[in-house]
């Protein structure tokens, strides 16, 4: 009991630990705990595509830090976030291999179900502080916020909530992860008790995506063809009566998921009728209309000079040197990095992307939600810069291990065959 209560706040404040100042916060502090202890205990599990993504982060590493250097360090924000994504990937490695080793068996369910769960805690977090005005005060007291956060009205007046996050949009395609990972963890769940349980989390997850930004929900929107026919493709067994159970289970988890989602609205004051305008906002977004396609197309543009184009200048257009007027990542990370470096920080989810279409060989449904969980990055990134973001890039290397892991099993039983023989 101790040891997986402390294997879940571990993964908890892996994926959500607060700033400490500007540069260390929690996720950093944790990360190198975790690496002690991995190479401390002398055995440590990998796999060829996980050293793939440790070399392509060392690499834009040295590589960012030189564009820093040849610019004269005035902003070294790029190379600092390429550092701490390496040293987290290292960590999230090492958490995964603790799991392992205290359960070879569930490991990987074990740890899903903490990712999710600590994802459904966070919403609850979240939610109360949308309700309560000093929980709120005093979170955002923890965690700095003020010192961080985009200052806007809606933010101010606590009608959109960032939780022990800094970010918003970023946020709320955090907390959608949930929803792609909810299916995954109630069917490994023991007894319907534990997955009415996990149920619950659903609607919880679903509320704090609405109270903190719209990119979650339109993102959740365009993967849901995907995910659904993944899921239902998943409950096709050779048994016609089993399937049509299994797809009776997935809908009646939708009936129950929308009913508990309807009736925590209903508790809700009437300035949670701002977060539903905002949501509806995000089907004008779909026919390419409204104020947000509007601005997109205003900060579209690329570096005048071919050097800054290929390599970079290491300004991300918030730091020190000229303000960049356009929020796209891709954007952002050409001024940065040029389209060398960009290349780079795209390549761990091109690679995350390919394991989890080698999973879904084994399971579907495990494939499929690991791809959304790396695509959604590369979407949203569209919007804002969200590649190797702090919270976010704990849950993808959480998951890259998994999945590489879940890749490796058929080729480690094979083994354990032979050696049998």
């Amino acid at each position: 009991m101790f040891r997986s209560l402390l294997a879940g706040t571990t993964t908890f404040i892996f994926i959500f630990g607060w700033k400490i100042n500007s540069v260390a916060d929690l996720i950093l502090i944790v990360s190198l705990l975790l690496i002690f202890l991995g190479f401390w205990r002398g055995t440590l599990l990998t796999h060829r595509l996980i050293n793939q993504t440790i070399a392509v982060l060392g690499l834009l590493c040295i590589y960012t830090l030189a564009i820093c250097l040849i610019n004269g360090i005035f902003d070294t924000q790029i190379a600092l976030r390429s550092l701490r994504a390496l040293l987290n990937l290292l960590g999230g490695i090492c958490l995964v291999n603790l799991y392992h080793a205290w359960n070879p068996q569930a490991y990987a369910e074990r740890l899903y179900r903490d990712i999710y769960l600590s994802l459904v805690t966070h919403a609850a977090l979240m939610i109360g502080m949308y309700l309560n005005h000093n929980l709120r005060e005093a979170v955002y007291e923890i965690t700095d916020a003020a010192a961080y956060v985009n200052l806007s009205s809606p933010f101010l007046e606590g009608y959109r909530i960032a939780g022990l996050t800094y970010g918003l949009s970023q946020t709320s395609v955090l907390q959608m992860l949930g929803l792609l990972l909810a299916p995954l963890v109630i069917r490994n769940a023991a007894g319907n008790v534990a997955r009415l349980i996990y149920l619950a989390g659903v609607p919880l997850l679903l509320i704090s995506i609405m109270i903190c930004g719209r990119s979650g929900l339109l993102l959740a929107l365009l993967l849901s063809p995907v995910v659904l026919a993944a899921l239902f493709k998943s409950a096709v067994v050779g048994s016609p009566t089993r399937s049509l159970i299994n797809f009776a289970g997935i809908a009646a988890a939708i009936t129950v998921s929308t009913g508990l989602l309807l009736t925590m609205i209903s508790f809700f004051p009437g300035q949670f009728s701002y977060s539903l305008h905002q949501a509806g906002e995000i089907f004008l977004a779909l026919e390419f209309r409204g104020p947000t396609v509007e601005n997109f197309a205003e900060m579209v543009f690329l570096p005048d000079s071919w050097p800054e184009f290929v390599f970079g200048s290491s300004n991300l257009g918030r730091g020190n040197l000229e303000y960049i007027p356009s929020d796209i990542g891709w954007v952002k990370t050409i001024f940065a990095t040029g389209l060398t470096g960009t290349v780079l920080m795209l390549v761990p989810f091109i690679i995350g992307m390919r394991a989890a279409l080698l999973a879904a060989r084994t399971d579907l449904y495990m494939g499929v939600a690991g791809f959304c969980v790396f695509l959604s990055a590369l979407l949203l990134n569209t919007k804002e810069l969200a590649l190797l973001t702090r919270n976010q890039w704990s849950v993808q290397v959480l998951i890259l291990a998994l999945l590489c892991f879940k890749i490796a099993e058929p080729a480690n039983k094979t083994v354990e065959a032979a050696h049998a023989g």
